[in-house]
């Protein structure tokens, strides 16, 4: 009989301590948010948004950043990325950075994308300045 108890024992201080820690949870689930934390979970919100806003604008000037590498990296499905010809894969991979003039504006016009600057690529040949003399 010992060699019974002492297999039980230990599944059994496990099984308690399993218990405990779910009730732990319930108690966790049913408590209610501090006035506080409610507060700065509140006022986190527009900060995050300014944040967000921020990054788009450093990244627009040329900043690279990490949201940057991952957009430009990121790819088609696998399922749409098996059909596509050689042209195609290279127009995806041009069209996947930020820019929006030159050649990678002339990709992106081309698959449909809808530019914030349609005349951006006028600054480049000098079209966008006066040229009076």
């Amino acid at each position: 009989m010992t060699t019974l108890k002492g297999t039980v024992e230990p599944i059994s201080k496990h099984y308690d301590h399993i218990t405990r820690a779910l009730r732990a949870d319930e108690v966790r689930k049913n408590m209610r948010y501090a006035p506080e934390m409610l507060a700065a979970i509140k006022a986190a919100r527009p900060e995050k948004v300014a944040n967000k806003t921020s990054e788009l604008m450093r990244e627009r000037q040329g900043e690279i950043l990490r949201r940057t590498i991952l957009q430009q990296n990121k790819g088609p499905p696998a399922h749409i990325l098996a059909r596509m010809t050689p042209e195609q894969r290279q127009m995806d991979k041009v069209a996947g950075g930020v820019s929006e003039v030159g050649y990678v504006a002339q990709v992106k016009r081309k698959l449909g994308f809808k530019l914030r600057n349609p005349d951006a690529w006028k600054a480049e040949d000098g079209g966008g300045e006066d040229t009076e003399s």
